[in-house]
């Protein structure tokens, strides 16, 4: 699930649009220290370029994770926090499934 997110992310980077990404359910796990995975690669990459990575905090402590676990960078936030940024005037929220 993760890797469509962080394809589509690349792609309209690529294209010179602003790009933030919001990690939900099972993609946190690709923000959760597993340095050796193509995701978590990935979103060094997106660091690297100054794009934020959201994880949602509850689905992170679901998964056994918590905040201390994040590859650098990615910063854990509740659900409340994730609406407001997904609802922000001038931002469009995509999904990938």
């Amino acid at each position: 699930m993760a890797r469509r997110a962080l394809d589509l992310g690349a792609f309209l980077r690529a294209r010179g649009h602003t790009v933030a990404l919001a990690l939900l359910q099972d993609a946190v796990l690709a923000a959760a220290g597993h340095s050796a995975t193509p995701a978590a690669a990935a979103l060094g990459t997106f660091v690297a370029q100054g794009v934020a990575i959201y994880v949602a905090a509850e689905d992170l402590s679901m998964r056994g994770f918590s905040p201390a676990n994040l590859v650098p960078g990615a910063v854990a936030v509740d659900d409340r926090h994730l609406v407001d940024l997904m609802l922000a005037e001038g931002t469009k929220a995509l999904g990938c499934f």
